[in-house]
């Protein structure tokens, strides 16, 4: 019993040098902070025409530097994007950054919708240069805001 108690720590012992800097799950992360540079406080209305000011977010933890994209893109209620698709409209914004390892970046961004309606969206996509293909490539990361655009006073 002893003996098996030592084989298995000192097996345990030769490998965590090996699985020490081992990235077992490589991800990264894409959010949308309000004005105030938090989850959750976003505006929901805005009058057409009236600038707004939100941050982006992206967390590096792919286990080496990563050149990441981030599209801000208008849509609405029929616009489709998920994990799969990316929205099919042209950016409105883009933001681009050189993120290390285990690194985050948050980036203020202004924006400005001149048409009024009702449920806009405002979305935000995760893009990452692929060295091999030398051209980046939708992350499947994706975030949106919905916003009511009034017609301005």
């Amino acid at each position: 019993m002893v003996l098996a108690v030592i084989v298995v720590v000192g097996v345990f012992a030769v490998a965590q040098p090996f699985y020490a800097n081992r990235i077992v799950d490589p991800f990264s992360e894409l959010a949308l902070l309000g004005p105030n540079k938090k989850i959750g406080d976003y505006p929901k209305t805005v009058a057409a025409g009236e600038k707004f000011n939100l941050y982006v977010y992206v967390g590096n933890h792919e286990g080496w530097s990563t050149y990441y994209r981030v599209y801000a893109k208008l849509g609405n209620r029929t616009s489709t994007v998920n994990e799969n698709v990316s929205l099919a409209v042209e950016p409105m914004a883009q933001y681009e950054v050189i993120l290390p390892d285990n690194q985050t970046w948050t980036q203020s961004a202004t924006f400005q919708i001149d048409v009024p309606g009702i449920n806009h969206r405002l979305v935000f996509e995760l893009w990452r240069f692929m060295p091999e293909e030398n051209t980046f490539a939708y992350d499947h990361k994706w975030v949106q805001l919905w916003l009511n655009v009034t017609r301005p006073d």
